[in-house]
């Protein structure tokens, strides 16, 4: 029994501790990719809110393309690393870019309704706002759906704070401001209706993303017999 011992013991104290390392190795590729995706569509969008979407289309689909692939191998490689290996520091940090990503959301969406207010849009313009928000959230949503237990009702409040920021400017624009274009109330209404939506279904928690949530679950789910339990415990 002691040597026995002795063989089950000695490579957990000598040896090299590969899930540790691995665990460690895919959560700086994850946190690289997702960082460099992030930031990349940081600098699209403030070149699309700088009036340069209809100078070169291709580019930026070319561009959103490229992007999007990496936000997905990041997001890939975060899901291995916390539900695989067990990571306990980057759902951490994923917490953080959440909340960073909530703050961007907020900005965006601020920014769309100044936009909107002052009816200096085309119709590309307003679905390329329109394609942010949504590709903004949809961000705010996957980074969700690494943790387990997550919760996002606290997220929702910030956005609809700004929807009834929107509402209030919507009033004002269409009933006090001078000459408003009644074409452009479609736009105004699609926006706070897309978004006031969301930001219900968020905070209703009724459980939409429950299902995508078991997918994933069952992904990582281990087929461990009574054996193995013992020594995983030993």
């Amino acid at each position: 029994m002691a040597t026995l011992q002795r063989k089950v013991e000695n490579p957990r104290k000598h040896g090299v501790d590969t899930r540790g390392m691995l665990s460690i190795a895919t959560m700086f590729v994850s946190l690289a990719a997702l960082t460099v995706s992030m930031g990349g569509a940081g600098k699209l969008i403030l070149d699309i809110f700088d009036d340069g979407l209809t100078s070169n289309l291709d580019g930026i689909l070319v561009k959103i393309l490229v992007l999007g692939l990496t936000f997905f191998f990041g997001w890939c490689i975060g899901l291995v690393s916390i539900r695989a290996f067990a990571n306990l520091v980057y759902p951490i940090i994923v917490r953080i870019y959440a909340w960073a990503s909530l703050v961007a959301v907020c900005i965006l969406y601020i920014k769309v309704i100044q936009k909107l207010y002052l009816q200096l849009y085309d119709g590309m313009h307003f679905w390329a706002y329109l394609i942010i928000l949504l590709g903004g959230l949809f961000v705010l949503i996957s980074l969700h759906l690494l943790i387990e237990g997550h919760d996002l009702r606290p997220f929702a409040i910030p956005l609809l704070i700004i929807n009834v920021l929107q509402l209030f400017v919507i009033v004002v624009r269409y009933v006090f401001a001078k000459n408003p274009n009644g074409f452009m109330l479609f736009a105004d209404f699609t926006i706070f209706g897309v978004m006031i939506l969301i930001s219900a279904l968020m905070l209703m928690h009724i459980g939409i993303l429950s299902p995508v949530r078991e997918q994933i679950n069952n992904l990582f789910i281990r087929n461990e017999t009574p054996g193995n339990e013992v020594n995983e415990t030993e």
